[in-house]
């Protein structure tokens, strides 16, 4: 079945030895789940996978689908440097019962298109699970070019989607082209600032590591694109992109990690050395944009 809708790239709380907090990370999967996500998308960038351990990574991912139990669809993210590491880290994906694995171009160094396709190749064909491709060139500084996305939907036979988190809306239009002949492959915006405009060229759906915090604004805005309602999905957007003003500060993590705290969700979901102390004046920005955004949401389903 097609993947569609919002897809959180849930955060993976920790404890202060850079394991999972599986409490907390419980509690964020359902704090996901009763705002509607459409799917849940763990060991991500979002998730922190490249702080912690494979072992770790392996916990979160497990965690993260028996919490789900099966409500909305798993993604589990791979990312990694080499073919040989990515093959071994999908196989284990897999055995834990994920409905998909995304996977990011190998990183570190440079690599050609040729050696993109060959990467993506090996590890699709270690696994049944299907696969998505995963487009993140500032992290990886590999992008996946449009023709390289083309020829490898024509050989990979599960290859379901791609995730593109590559502001460059020519290129999206280039590759929402290129695979328009396949009705089953899904295309997925990772720019949180232009959710609605990717929906309106033909995106399927949106990943964005702020849906952590405010994952009913992007489920709304999301369900009003689908009814059509084109006003309040663009106020949706804008406050979307409000409540993302919270990782101007902390060097993004430290505001995520504030924010986990303030919503009672864990303590910190970033690992060394990018943790991050907050300001007394940044916590109070920080409070002030979720207590605009998320507090009132958080009243009305509580009460």
């Amino acid at each position: 079945m097609k993947l569609r809708g919002v897809i959180p790239p849930i955060g993976t709380p920790l404890l202060e030895n850079d394991t999972v907090d599986v409490p907390g990370l419980r509690r964020l999967n359902r704090y996901l789940l009763d705002a509607g996500v459409d799917a849940i998308f763990a060991n991500g960038s979002m998730s922190g996978f490249a702080f912690i351990s494979d072992d770790e990574q392996i916990r979160s991912i497990a965690t993260t689908v028996e919490a789900v139990n099966g409500k909305v669809p798993v993604m589990g993210g791979l990312g990694d440097t080499s073919t040989s590491r990515a093959v071994k880290m999908a196989k284990r994906i897999a055995a834990e019962g994920v409905d998909y694995i995304s996977i990011l171009p190998p990183f570190y160094f440079l690599a050609n298109q040729d050696h993109l396709f060959s990467f993506f190749s090996d590890v699709a064909a270690a696994v049944d699970v299907p696969i998505f491709l995963y487009d993140n060139p500032v992290l990886t500084k590999n992008p996946i070019h449009p023709p390289t996305i083309a020829k490898l939907q024509a050989s990979i036979p599960h290859l379901a989607g791609i995730k593109i988190s590559n502001s460059d809306y020519a290129n999206l239009q280039t590759v929402l082209s290129l695979v328009k002949h396949d009705p089953e492959f899904s295309v997925v915006t990772g720019s949180e600032f232009l959710i609605l405009v990717g929906l309106q060229m033909g995106c399927d759906g949106c990943v964005g590591g702020i849906h952590n915090t405010c994952p009913h604004i992007a489920a709304g805005l999301y369900k009003a694109f689908l009814a059509g309602d084109i006003p309040l999905a663009k106020k949706l957007q804008q406050d979307l992109i409000e409540t993302w003003q919270i990782f101007r500060h902390g060097a993004i993590w430290g505001a995520f990690d504030e924010a986990l705290r303030h919503l009672g969700i864990c303590e910190k979901a970033t690992g060394a050395p990018y943790v991050t102390k907050v300001t007394d004046e940044e916590r109070r920005t920080i409070h002030g944009i979720l207590d605009t955004f998320v507090k009132p949401y958080l009243a009305s389903v509580q009460a």
